[in-house]
């Protein structure tokens, strides 16, 4: 099967079977340069990808959904400007995701700053992404290492440092 798709901001026509998970077509194309830590078939969370903005584990998102989709890896992502917004908040803090799923974890931070952008224009500030939300996006990785408060005390933190790159920009 053919799918035309977007990784890493670099258009790619992939030939390959159209049940053949994401994580190992990342692998695979790469030529070794993604690195999806270690995934255990969904159930650790550390394969994460951005999929149309929308943090997913690569593992059960088959070939032939990926057609006209953009997808980020932590590579892709670690390049963009976004990502001094998390660095910013995991100093700010003084936490940060372990090293074994730091890379997922910031993905899915990143999904949830996304989504702020898109629903800016059309909720109050009291309407944003509640803290239960966050936590349960976060779930998504089964690792620890971050209690709730901090992974709040993160999420705060870079949506201030990522509105204010938007009224910048503005």
């Amino acid at each position: 099967m053919k799918i035309k798709c977007s990784i890493d901001n670099k258009s790619q026509l992939l030939d390959v079977n159209s049940n053949k998970p994401l994580n190992l077509i990342l692998i695979e194309e790469s030529g070794g340069t993604i690195k999806l830590s270690s995934c255990n078939s969904h159930l650790c969370g550390n394969c994460i990808v951005l999929l149309n903005d929308e943090a997913v584990l690569s593992c059960l998102i088959p070939a032939f959904q990926l057609k006209g989709a953009r997808i980020v890896t932590f590579e892709g992502y670690q390049k963009s400007r976004f990502f001094h917004d998390l660095e910013r908040a995991y100093a700010d803090t003084g936490s940060q995701p372990c090293p074994h799923c730091f890379n997922s974890k910031t993905l899915i931070f990143e999904s949830l700053l996304q989504r702020i952008i898109k629903e800016e224009g059309t909720t109050s500030r009291d309407e944003e992404i509640d803290e239960y939300a966050i936590v349960k996006e976060l779930s998504l990785n089964t690792c620890p290492c971050l209690d709730a408060q901090e992974v709040i005390a993160i999420y705060n933190a870079a949506a201030v440092y990522r509105r204010r790159r938007r009224v910048r920009r503005s």
